[in-house]
């Protein structure tokens, strides 16, 4: 609005609006800073004429009084002066260093405050900012700032769109892709419904018979699969069909862009599927295995069932080759058929020949003697007949790997009926006659033959006092059933026992035959004495059966003995290689014990003096001293409670 202050050319002072005008000054300010402002005596405004600033020569125009009522109100009424003209031939020339009060001016507009201002400019940012977000809002309604994704098209360009967009058009909808081929239909467009309909109406015919066998070596085996079901894999088809390219994380740009590129290539290059019959595996499994198993074969080592005693030759059962079967790939071949439509064919099963360590070729060139004990025997026939007899009954025995020997299971108990005859024996610390008197022999053989093969001995007792036929501590005494002689096969393999007793040479030998000793070692049996206990002065019993000048010897003095045994290697030159120690044996020392008879010819008893053996009769008469029948004595150590029957 032009102030009403303008003037222009012609304007007569009649047609000037009257203006309100208020002196506002208390002080009179230096001119060309403003209007004057001033109050009158009362402090109050003072209505000045108005005056043609324009025009200076202009006489001041009456005005009409100021209505204070408007002041507050919006000045709508409020009529400004005009501004003057730019026009220079219209300027006037305001006067230059006048008086206040002579000069005037219009009213100069009032300077805001800095508060006001500062509440104005952050109102006009807040503005701004409000603009930019709507602006940014309208954006993003519109799609302008979400993710693209860059993706080949069929035609080959390259775009990028919204991988919203992409996403949509990959997963909305339940139809197939164009360029989805199965079984040479394209189901593009498809509802898997309609797929599964077009498939099926074109699907060939199951095959009538299944034929597959198993070959194993040389041998075919028929496979019976008629209990199996033929299914085909229809439903499996249609559901990789449609999954393929078809992703489902919608924040996965990479897949997305995949999905999206192969969706594409699908137009110019189709996915084929093909469905297939296949056999349920159910029960495939127990099938195979009911025809191989049976072909399947341990290994088993050869044996030695017998031995030729006339050649010392072994009576050998063959070993026995395993056959192990691979059924698991088996099973896997036959599927892998079935999967692959293939209904006949041989599945060639793959076997491995398991070779024993125990051949009959390997016994025949690694078996042989091992050890062997022998001594020499009494002329004493019923002495010699149990010792034969008890040879009779161990010879040929077999003894499997960590099985125990025992001489009196083998030997058995001995009687008349098994072949036994009475012999001396020692029972409580004397000779005595007893069933089988004089196998002790044997059984030291058999002890000294156990451990020159380095077998492990169970349990082994020694005589009251060392035997004839062996160094002291090497014996081994049985009786049956108290006292037995047992050892252990702790080898890998067979071994078998020969016990003879050559009756011309009197000779009892006990051989162990097996798997001969590395590098032809072979191993001694020795004992050494540490200390002996002399024995006291002989003993003298009564016997009231004999008649008096009679006298028997129960047994004849024995030294007392500690004894360590050792079995000592020795390599095939004869060189000592180690000693271990085998046992520590203990024999107590024993006087000599004599009965002498007291029996008179009256019938009665003479007295008797046991501290000398000498007997008083009634009418004295010299009688000479027999001499004691000598007696053969056997070696038990730490006599038995028994005896012995060595």
């Amino acid at each position: 609005m032009k102030s009403s202050s303008y003037r222009g050319e012609g304007d007569s002072q009649a047609a000037r609006p009257k203006v309100r005008t208020a002196n506002l000054s208390r002080v009179n300010r230096p001119a060309g800073e403003g209007p004057v402002e001033s109050y009158n005596q009362q402090n109050m405004f003072v209505e000045e004429p108005y005056h043609d600033f324009t025009n200076p020569a202009a006489a001041p125009v009456e005005e009409e009084a100021f209505d204070y009522s408007m002041m507050g109100r919006p000045n709508n009424s409020a009529v400004m002066p005009k501004k003057r003209p730019q026009n220079s031939s219209q300027q006037r020339r305001r006067p230059s260093n006048t008086s206040a009060s002579q000069a005037r001016r219009a009213p100069a507009k009032k300077k805001k405050p800095a508060s006001q201002k500062s509440l104005k400019g952050v109102a006009v940012v807040l503005g701004v900012v409000a603009s930019i977000a709507a602006i940014v809002g309208l954006l993003f309604v519109f799609g302008v700032f979400k993710p693209r994704i860059e993706v080949t098209m069929a035609d080959g360009t390259i775009k990028k769109i919204k991988a919203e967009t992409a996403y949509r058009e990959l997963t909305e909808g339940d139809k197939y892709y164009d360029g989805t081929i199965i079984n040479d239909i394209n189901v593009g467009g498809m509802t898997r419904d309609e797929a599964y309909s077009a498939i099926s109406t074109s699907l060939e015919a199951a095959p009538l018979n299944v034929d597959i066998s198993l070959k194993v070596k040389e041998e075919t085996h028929p496979l019976d699969l008629s209990s199996l079901t033929l299914t085909v894999n229809t439903n499996e088809v249609l559901d990789e069909a449609f999954a393929y390219s078809r992703p489902t994380d919608p924040e996965d740009f990479e897949t997305l862009t995949q999905c999206y590129n192969a969706y594409q290539a699908m137009k110019n290059v189709p996915v084929k599927y093909q469905t297939a019959y296949t056999c349920s595996t159910d029960g495939l499994t127990e099938l195979v295995h009911s025809v191989l198993d049976p072909l399947q074969q341990t290994e088993a080592n050869a044996l030695i069932t017998d031995f030729d005693k006339s050649n010392n030759t072994y009576v050998i059962q063959p070993e026995v080759i395993g056959l192990k079967i691979d059924c698991e790939k088996a099973v896997n071949d036959v599927k892998g058929l079935l999967e692959g439509r293939v209904y006949e064919g041989t599945v060639e099963v793959e076997s491995e020949d398991i070779v024993p360590e125990i051949t009959q070729d390997f016994i025949n060139t690694n078996y042989g003697r091992i050890s062997s004990c022998s001594s020499t025997c009494t002329n004493n026939k019923a002495r010699n007949n149990n010792i034969n007899q008890a040879c009779l009954n161990i010879d040929g025995t077999i003894i499997n790997p960590g099985e125990e020997f025992s001489f009196n299971g083998v030997v058995g108990q001995r009687t008349e009926a098994a072949g036994f005859q009475k012999a001396t024996v020692i029972a409580g610390g004397q000779y005595e006659q007893g069933l089988g008197g004089g196998i002790c022999q044997v059984s030291t053989m058999v002890y000294g033959a156990a451990v020159k093969a380095d077998m492990e001995i169970v349990n082994r007792r020694a005589h009251a006092w060392p035997s004839n036929y062996v160094d002291p501590g090497l014996d081994a005494t049985v009786d049956w059933p108290g006292i037995d002689f047992v050892f252990r096969n702790n080898s890998q393999y067979q071994i078998v026992i020969r016990a003879e007793f050559n009756s011309s040479n009197k000779a009892v030998v006990v051989s162990i035959y097996g798997h001969k000793l590395p590098d032809n070692q072979h191993i001694e049996f020795i004992s050494k004495v540490n200390s002996t206990t002399p024995h006291g002065e002989p003993e003298y019993v009564a016997n009231t059966s004999l008649e008096v000048g009679e006298t028997n010897t129960l047994r004849n003095a024995h030294d007392g003995m500690n004894i360590t045994s050792f079995k000592v290697w020795y390599d095939e030159n004869g060189t000592e290689i180690k000693r271990e120690e085998v046992a520590t044996t203990n024999y107590r020392a024993y006087t000599k014990r004599v009965e002498v008879g007291t029996k008179l010819p009256s019938g009665g008893q003479a007295q008797f003096d046991p501290q000398t053996g000498k007997v008083i009769t009634p009418t004295p008469k010299p009688t000479a001293t027999p001499t004691p029948k000598p007696v053969e004595p056997t070696e038990p150590t730490n006599p038995p409670e028994g005896g012995d029957e060595g």
